[in-house]
């Protein structure tokens, strides 16, 4: 009786795995088990980071280290109350009036983060305008970096436009790059190219500044005339043809500077009427000084337009070390002048040598803006 009984079960038992559900419910079951399995595994796994994170402290000495090292790199004051070292005291930072105290902060945050630690707290006082940040890590404080304005001291090294000429030729990573340092650079965009619309509608979307780069002839390069350049004893209407199809091929232009040009920029009557243009809606314009006898910045001054000059080429010689030196020269003209233009082209050595001299330049009180912030 027990055999047959045992029989009958077997026998439902193998009918219900070759019937049409079976596979569906085991697949069910397997699925749920291994959810199950991952859910521990988890758990298991943020128990012990948890475990890690409670025995881990982070290394304050060298974050302190470092810490002084980024203040004294910008080149301000420093002294510490109330603590024979740099742990456990009151950091007083004396901040040059033109400095400004939030760049301080934002800059802090970021570098005491790799270290483990953050800034716990931020007062400031509105009187006095000091500002107070608590660094440490969870609920211990590590010690206390007071942000102190000096009013009567300056900080700046002057303002330095960065100009970057020949966009349009085409579209690649390293045209994305040069957009991606938004409004530090301006972009100048050659018409009639490929990509000459893409990147100066891009380059606005991307916080950078556009600029024509109009074609002109020039003294003894060769050149093509395809209908975007400049030719010196141009009649009128042929110089308005030009603009206009030019504007068109880039459209987010607010100024204009000369690529190539020698011949025209040395022709009064030439360039005058091309300024007498740009100034009717209100353009400004950059003399890229491509022939020490250019006249095209003395008549844009002439016509009270808003124009300026390039003080600088900075990468004649795509040498990564020249360039290093010409942004020196740039740099220090800066200082002289309170401002200085530097020209340079979409080439991959220019851009490496800007990512890593730009934040230097900053530390030391340089500010990097947009071409027409420093129009006359």
């Amino acid at each position: 009786m027990r055999k047959t009984r045992t029989t009958k079960i077997s026998g439902r038992v193998l009918r219900w795995i070759r019937g049409p559900w079976a596979p569906l419910v085991i697949g069910v079951i397997l699925i749920s088990a291994m959810i199950t399995f991952r859910i521990y595994l988890n758990i298991r796994s943020a128990k012990i980071d948890e475990a890690r994170r409670s025995e881990w402290t982070p290394p304050f000495q060298e974050l302190a280290a470092h810490l002084e090292e980024v203040i004294r790199s910008y080149n301000i004051s420093l002294n510490v109350v109330g603590s024979e070292d740099w742990t456990g005291g009151i950091w007083q930072v004396h901040v040059p009036a033109d400095l400004p105290i939030p760049s301080l902060h934002l800059a802090f945050q970021q570098e005491v983060r790799p270290f483990g630690a953050d800034i716990l707290q931020a007062k400031s006082d509105p009187s006095s305008g000091r500002v107070s940040l608590q660094v440490g890590w969870r609920d211990s404080a590590f010690f206390l970096i007071q942000l102190l304005p000096m009013m009567d001291k300056q900080w700046g090294g002057g303002k330095i436009a960065l100009v970057i000429d020949d966009f349009g030729l085409k579209w690649s990573s390293l045209v994305e790059s040069y957009i991606a340092l938004g409004n530090e650079i301006t972009l100048s965009v050659i018409p009639g190219e490929r990509m000459s619309t893409r990147v100066a509608r891009e380059a606005i979307r991307g916080g950078c500044e556009v600029i024509l780069h109009l074609p002109m002839e020039p003294l003894s390069a060769p050149f093509t005339d395809n209908g975007y350049i400049i030719l010196s004893k141009m009649p009128l209407y042929k110089i308005r043809e030009v603009l206009r199809r030019s504007f068109e091929s880039v459209p987010t232009a607010s100024g204009v500077n000369n690529h190539m040009g020698s011949r025209v920029t040395s022709d009064r009557q030439t360039i005058t009427q091309v300024l007498q243009e740009l100034h009717k809606f209100g353009i400004y314009f950059l003399d890229s000084r491509t022939t020490s006898t250019s006249v095209a910045y003395d008549v844009a001054v002439e016509l009270g337009m808003k124009c300026a000059k390039r003080d600088v080429f900075f990468d004649v010689d795509i040498d990564r070390e020249e360039i290093r030196s010409r942004l020196n020269e740039l740099s220090e003209k800066a200082k002289e002048q309170g401002y200085a233009i530097g020209i340079g082209h979409c080439h991959q050595a220019t851009f490496s040598v800007l990512q890593e001299e730009m934040p230097k330049l900053r530390k030391k009180g340089f500010q990097f803006v947009r071409l027409s912030e420093v129009m006359q």
